[in-house]
């Protein structure tokens, strides 16, 4: 394992214009408030993807429907505009899959979108013409024309060259892997499916990559359904052995309606380690990390209770250090079937649902973000049936517990946003962990976001040293960032620069 400091890590003070107040209110009940409910107001949405996709520093979102044309929501200083049109990305096309990464290195998110199958139906992938003016379909041109019933794809370094690789999972036909052999030096994806050993057949719908076994490469879950064992594959330089049998966590013997559906990635415990939670159709299932490429199943009360889950996403909402879970329900027969926030108490979970979230319709996507750059996590729901919308809630934490955070963007040696899968720990100075996060692979249910990760501090913590653990040719490579004072970037990010 290479160590280095990073003398070239930016801070960005994108400070919060809340004025300070005499003394701190600490808020644990969650409060949201609907942000521009008119424009969110379309039903049939799905996936619900962030990313900085024009470069001017604050987080858009990208919507796909089932029954309208998608939207691309600009962030102008905390308010959104639809220029989906004006950009070409208003597809109009029953989009399952929405996942961001910048494949082709230029600095310019690029954007994947996957559908169910459907005769002469190709999945595309829009190349970002720069800044976001324009999105061109280059599927064919570079390789990856895929069809079939698309639940997620991942932009990830799977062979820890430098570039992304994308990753599809498919419900009705073997899983797909594209290696990237240098599209933006002309090059095209190539299809590595079955030759690495990933090419699954099984029904599969959600997946998160992480070093599960910290050798120092990214290996991948995946949840299925239908019954079928969940898989999880083992990247042996390259190529894949599932072990999910010989760990214990393919779930077992399954009737045809249990069935994993969305992987999240947490350290759930704040003991360090990426711990594993899987919504399911059929009870949820929460995984602690024991190391060495081990997991145990855990009794976490009210999360492991079967809430017929579409998928889950982690976020600290409360900013006191223990990231919180927000699940989510979809229930065809029960149009308001309920989502859950489960607050975290130092690892035990407590349902905190608030009644501004309990009416809703058909919960698919779920994302945490700090779209108004204040310091704490909103939240962002896309609801697929016609009594649901695509809201987006901002959290109403006061001014001084909501500044009380850390968020931290990994980035390429050229600035690049192409590490997904690193992984980063905030400690107090001395060394004790506050928070470990991983850089997202995919997960809310069929997206794949690229934002900084966000990490709550406890009361009184104002310093920090922030360790980013990335991969390259030579495995896992560590990056520390000491002393950083988090009271001059609240709301802002730290940008962390690591080497390939």
């Amino acid at each position: 394992m290479q160590r280095w400091v990073s003398f070239a890590a930016v801070v960005l003070l994108l400070l919060s214009c809340a004025s300070r107040e005499p003394a701190e209110t600490i808020l644990t009940e969650p409060r949201f408030e609907s942000v521009q409910p008119e424009l969110f107001e379309a039903y049939g949405a799905q996936p619900n993807a962030w990313a900085d996709y024009d470069n001017d520093g604050d987080l858009d979102l990208y919507i796909g429907f089932r029954y309208s044309p998608n939207r691309l929501y600009k962030n102008e200083d905390g308010v959104f505009r639809d220029v989906a049109a004006e950009v070409g990305l208003d597809v109009m096309d029953d989009t399952r899959v929405a996942s961001w990464g910048d494949f082709d290195a230029d600095g310019h998110l690029d954007l994947f979108i996957g559908f169910p199958f459907e005769e002469g139906r190709i999945n595309r992938l829009y190349r970002n013409e720069g800044d976001g003016r324009a999105f061109t379909d280059v599927a064919a041109e570079v390789g990856v024309e895929v069809s079939g019933v698309t639940r997620q794809a991942s932009f990830i370094d799977y062979d820890n060259d430098g570039d992304l690789d994308l990753f599809v999972a498919l419900r009705d036909r073997a899983n797909r892997l594209f290696r990237n052999d240098g599209v933006n030096d002309g090059a095209r994806f190539v299809d590595v499916s079955e030759a690495s050993g990933i090419d699954d057949p099984r029904r599969s719908v959600g997946v998160v990559w992480f070093d599960m076994d910290e050798d120092g490469d990214l290996d991948c879950f995946v949840a299925n359904q239908n019954g079928d064992a969940d898989g999880v594959f083992r990247n042996d330089g390259g190529h894949f052995v599932d072990v999910a049998a010989e760990l214990g966590m393919d779930g077992g013997e399954r009737s045809e309606d249990i069935g994993g559906v969305g992987p999240s990635v947490i350290d759930y415990d704040v003991d360090g380690d990426l711990d594993l939670f899987v919504a399911m159709y059929g009870p949820d299932v929460l995984w602690r990390n024991e190391g060495g490429g081990r997991f145990v199943e855990v009794d976490a009360g009210p999360v492991n209770e079967d809430h017929h889950s579409t998928s889950a996403a982690w976020g600290d909402y409360d900013n006191d250090g223990w990231p919180d879970l927000y699940v989510v329900s979809y229930l065809r027969d029960i149009p308001e079937y309920p989502d859950h926030l489960f607050r975290n108490a130092f690892g035990k979970f407590v349902d905190v649902t608030p009644s501004i979230l309990l009416k809703k319709g058909g919960t698919h996507g779920i994302q945490w973000v700090d779209f108004d750059m204040d310091g704490d996590l909103d939240l962002s729901l896309a609801n697929n049936n016609e009594l649901g919308t695509h809201p987006l809630y901002r959290n109403k934490l006061p001014a001084e517990q909501a500044r009380r955070s850390i968020q931290v963007l990994v980035v390429d040696e050229n600035g690049r946003a192409t590490r997904a899968g690193s992984e980063v720990r905030v400690f107090r100075p001395g060394g004790v962990i506050l928070g470990t996060r991983l850089v997202d692979t995919g997960g809310g249910y069929c997206s794949q976001n690229v934002m900084p990760v966000h990490v709550g501090l406890p009361r009184g913590v104002t310093r920090v040293d922030v360790e980013v653990t990335s991969f390259g040719l030579a495995g896992r490579i560590t990056t520390l960032v000491e002393d950083v004072d988090t009271s001059k970037i609240a709301g802002g990010v730290l940008r962390v620069m690591v080497k390939p």
